[in-house]
């Protein structure tokens, strides 16, 4: 009994490890105890882990363990961050919740530090190599037998222990058909696909590492019954993480020639074993699509092409998980099928002020008006339908509850197929930050370790893990991969055994702050930190309606034709001169139709572009990689930007100035640059520039700009040498003349008028009062606009008044230029400004777009100042004035993001009212007589600083009824409508109380 004891007391806490990493992966999951409130069960593995740990605990209070491991204080971060956010949603956030468990929530909460102290339990017990080796023989065995009863459940009918609902969970077996997806011992086929990608990843490396040809094999035979075991379970992001896995492994074991060959092996024996190439061939499929032809909005998927003529309406209250093909459509430029179908149309009484019946769905609307197109559609599957409707959507509204904590545990019920958004839905920013540390603490404390340790087998260890981890990763963008039990526990058991390898090898290392500081001063990681960003800031605004002017794009995009569309830059048909914004919408429309989300991915798209350019000329001014971050955040989130990124009209803009920051940073380079071959930066710049002329006519000053940056920085000595370097300036000023005689010789492009014109008397006051009403935006929000507003119409009475003012800006101005030496970077920044500013300085108003990039000058200004401030507290090791940098930087970012969300939810609103307003007509009326006039009192303008219907109402209208003869105005003398109303061919409409009421 004594050496029994003393046996125990050595090696039961291995011989415990081992049992897990045998027992986990094999054991299907077969409920124990059920929890209450969901179809969650504990387990057999839930009291053996408890067991191991509880001898662990017993070991560390008795000193024999050391809980001193790299990366421990990460994890131990992780759990407060966790419990603050559980609590927090207790008190808080769970009584404002339907459904909401608190026990389940602190089950939930637990149930991750089951997961993760398996890594403190398993690298405690890494005292020699022989362990790590008697492990790796365990987790090969496991995973031998993982595949056995894998094909064992394909060929041979083994049962499937699955937990995919409520019945299967209670542990009932199940015969999977001969097409089923392969789960094996798992509980469903994504949990498997996850856990094989692990096994590959290291087992793979393990080959390069072991000396001994016996175990070569066996590992060669592992990864390849592996991968067809994973072929088998058809999991789509699996097999990408697999070959992003893979060729990792290749990389950091210098067999980079390996990649291609292995790669495109894998290619093809997934074309002809399992599912999986069906599977990416059905992600997204060419369908039968039945359409609203009023609306333009997708109804159902035609199944068959005997159901012509019948329509299969999904309603609001469908189960979106249930759909057999999914509810997502992108429309394709094909021919219609088929012409419009007429079937009933219902009656409806109005009285003499009688609200308009408002359709709220596709399938209401087809009730009320059934004429439909059927068109050849992009249809993805269920799979992306559930994430893009369901589970994602619903992680979303439970982060921005909270962005800090999250809304609680369980608060998105059981999965939203993506561990990043279950992390922010559920933990908020802290939570989802503080569990990548512990992912990019590893990879940084890998990096520090390869290049030191000598042993093959550690060093395998070691790649093979973190390529496992990079594969883990990418698959934990579609599925809960890191909250899916088998699959966590092995993670966080083989991540402690490689980390107390590491610890064992290489016990004296360098502080992992170090090593994070080096990698953060690479200028990829602001990009990438900022990548990151802007989806989470942007993500709903996709959901935004047209408003207003968009209309007015999508109808010339729908009615140019192909051989007519050269046409745009020779003749402006009274519109802009845009013709590359309606080359981009005519392209646009036969793929998104009037669908606005793809509209707002492009707007996002060069929003973010154009981002990445601010930083770099922030980074290029200022050679500082924290001030240039800085200025790209700002700039990314600041409100006053976001007429241009909500706006789809902006798009014109957004163009021009994405090819303006690119085409100043090419010449810059250019500029700056050495050899023969930077010649290249320079007709970069050219083409830029020309690309920017045929967006928007705000890249005229294109020129200007490259001058004052040649005078600000590359100021020769000698007069010659400046005419010399003006050469290069001519091609510009050229193109800029070429440009006017384009516009307004040839294309007779659409002039200024009204407010948005140039008064050569109010010029001064204009120039002036525009550039303070910009300045004050920039600090203030657009809030200032308000003010800006009072003052301008007491200045415009009171013009003397005006005139003194003026007088004194000035003189403050000299006297401020005089007192203080401006660096030449705030001179140019504030050169800038002006410089982009100068087309409507002049204007008699302001308009939000018009900032947009001229106040990037603005942003690199403050990010200077506050990096500064920064830099002189850190040089005196004053904690206090750090302490203060985090409070404004963090204060800032909190206002302006505030700023941005009540923006956006303005321009939803505007969307709504627009979209409400045109679903009433086309809903109670199916065509109007030829000829018909249609007068609108008290048409809503603008939802606070987002358009409605300034313009645009007609093309909007155009879209429900194709009637180019229909007349549309707008009067705001509601008795003069009440006149009107009654006469033949005509129909009055008046906006009240947020509806559409019509005037008999």
């Amino acid at each position: 009994m004594h050496k029994l004891l003393n046996w125990l007391d050595k090696h039961f806490l291995e011989a415990g490890i081992g049992f897990l990493l045998f027992f986990i992966p094999l054991y299907p999951k077969l409920p124990l105890i059920d929890v209450s409130q969901t179809w969650v069960y504990i387990r057999a593995e839930d009291f053996l882990v408890a067991l191991v740990v509880f001898g662990w605990l017993v070991q560390v209070k008795r000193g024999k363990v050391s809980v001193k491991l790299p990366l421990a204080w990460l994890v131990v971060i992780y759990w407060l961050v966790g419990g603050v956010s559980l609590g927090f949603s207790f008190f808080f956030i769970s009584p404002h919740l339907v459904d909401f468990s608190r026990l389940v929530a602190l089950l939930h909460y637990l149930r991750r530090i089951e997961y993760m102290i398996l890594f403190f339990v398993i690298a405690s017990t890494i005292k020699n190599l022989e362990t790590v080796k008697r492990y790796l023989l365990v987790v090969g065995l496991a995973l031998l037998g993982v595949c056995i009863y894998g094909f064992g459940q394909k060929f041979l009918s083994f049962p499937a222990f699955l937990t995919m609902n409520e019945e299967f969970a209670k542990g009932i077996p199940i015969h999977l058909p001969p097409s089923a997806r392969i789960s094996s011992t798992f509980a469903g086929h994504y949990d498997l696909a996850a856990y094989l990608v692990l096994m590959i990843s290291l087992f793979s490396s393990l080959i390069f590492s072991f000396k001994k040809k016996i175990l070569k094999f066996f590992s060669f035979l592992l990864v390849v019954t592996s991968f067809l075991l994973l072929l088998f379970t058809a999991s789509r992001i699996s097999f990408i993480a697999y070959l992003g896995a893979m060729s990792l492994v290749f990389w950091l074991h210098r067999r980079k020639w390996l990649i291609v060959p292995v790669v495109l092996t894998s290619l093809f024996l997934m074309s002809i074993v399992g599912g999986s190439a069906s599977r990416f061939s059905k992600t997204f499929r060419l369908k039968n699509v039945v359409y609203d032809a009023k609306t333009g909005h997708p109804i159902a998927v035609l199944q068959k092409s005997k159901d012509v003529g019948k329509v299969f309406s999904e309603g609001e209250d469908v189960n979106k998980e249930s759909l057999p093909v999914g509810s997502g459509f992108l429309v394709m430029p094909l021919a219609q099928k088929g012409s419009s179908r007429a079937t009933q149309t219902a009656a409806i009484k109005r009285s003499v002020m009688s609200g308009l019946k408002t359709a709220t769905r596709s399938s209401e609307i087809a009730t009320i008006s059934g004429e439909f197109l059927i068109k050849r559609a992009v249809v993805y599957d269920i799979s992306f339908t559930t994430r893009l409707q369901g589970t994602w959507p619903r992680a979303l509204e439970a982060f921005y509850r909270n962005p800090l904590l999250g809304s609680g545990y369980s608060s998105i019920k059981l999965a939203a197929d993506n561990s990043y958004l279950r992390a922010l839905g559920e933990t908020g920013l802290l939570g989802l930050f503080s569990f990548l540390s512990i992912l990019f603490g590893f990879f940084l404390l890998a990096k520090q370790t390869l290049g030191k340790i000598i042993s093959p087998l550690v060093r395998g260890v070691i790649i093979g893990m973190v390529s496992a981890t990079f594969g883990l990763m990418i698959n934990a963008a579609l599925v809960d991969a890191f909250e899916a039990s088998k699959v966590a526990f092995y993670f966080w058991l083989l991540l402690g055994l490689t980390v107390g390898v590491i610890n064992l090898f290489l016990p004296n290392r360098k502080s992992l702050w170090r090593e994070a500081f080096r990698v953060a001063k690479l200028p990829v990681v602001p990009i990438v930190i900022l990548a990151i960003i802007a989806p989470l800031v942007f993500f709903s605004f996709f959901k935004n309606y047209f408003v207003g002017d968009d209309f007015t794009w999508l109808r010339w995009a729908a009615q140019t034709k192909l051989n007519s569309l050269g046409q745009v830059f020779l003749s402006a048909n009274g519109f802009f001169y845009r013709p590359l914004a309606k080359v981009y919408f005519f392209l646009a429309y036969p793929i998104f139709g009037l669908r606005p989300q793809g509209y707002h991915l492009v707007s996002f798209a060069l929003h973010f572009g154009i981002t990445i350019g601010v930083y770099f000329l922030a980074l290029l001014l200022t050679k500082k990689k924290l001030a240039a971050f800085l200025a790209g955040v700002l700039f990314l989130v600041h409100p006053v930007n976001a007429e241009s990124i909500f706006w789809i009209s902006s798009t014109s803009h957004l163009l021009a100035s994405f090819f303006f920051i690119w085409g100043f940073l090419a010449y810059f380079w250019w500029r700056r640059g050495s050899g023969k071959r930077k010649i290249v930066f320079y007709f970069l710049a050219l083409a830029a520039f020309i690309l920017g002329l045929v967006s928007h006519e705000c890249m005229v000053v294109f020129p200007l700009a490259l001058i004052f940056w040649d005078l600000s920085f590359n100021w020769p000595k000698r007069a010659k040498k400046w005419l010399a370097r003006m050469k290069f300036f001519v091609p510009f000023l050229l193109l800029t003349g070429v440009y006017f005689w384009l516009r307004n010789g040839v294309a007779q492009a659409h002039g200024l008028s009204g407010d948005y014109n140039y008064n050569l008397i109010h010029l001064p006051f204009n120039f002036v009062g525009n550039l303070v009403g910009y300045f004050g935006e920039l600090v203030a929000g657009v809030r200032f606009v308000y003010f800006y507003d009072l003052s301008r119409s007491y200045f415009r009475v009171h013009q003397s008044a005006a005139l003194g003012l003026l007088v004194i800006l000035a003189l403050l101005a000299w006297r401020f230029c005089r007192r203080w030496r401006l660096d030449r970077v705030v001179i140019f920044l504030l050169g800038w400004m002006v410089i982009l500013l100068l087309p409507f300085l002049g204007l008699g108003n302001i308009a939000e777009r018009y900032i947009y990039l001229a106040d990037a000058g603005f942003f690199i200004i403050l990010a200077m100042g506050l990096t500064s401030f920064f830099e002189k507290a850190r040089k005196y090791k004053l904690k206090l004035g750090m302490l203060s940098f985090v409070l404004v930087t963090s204060s800032l970012l909190v206002f302006y993001i505030l700023g941005l969300k009540k923006a956006e939810q303005e321009w939803f609103q505007a969307g709504e009212t627009a979209n409400k307003i045109l679903l009433a007509l086309g809903s109670n009326y199916s065509r109007f007589p030829a000829g018909s006039t249609l007068y609108f009192v008290n048409l809503p303008i603008r939802q606070g600083r987002a358009w409605i219907f300034p313009v645009g109402l007609k093309d909007g209208l155009w879209f429900i009824y194709k009637n180019d003869d229909l007349e549309i105005k707008k009067i705001s003398n509601l008795a003069k409508a009440k006149m009107l109303a009654g006469h033949a061919g005509v129909y009055v409409f008046v906006y009240k109380e947020g509806g559409l009421s019509e005037i008999k």
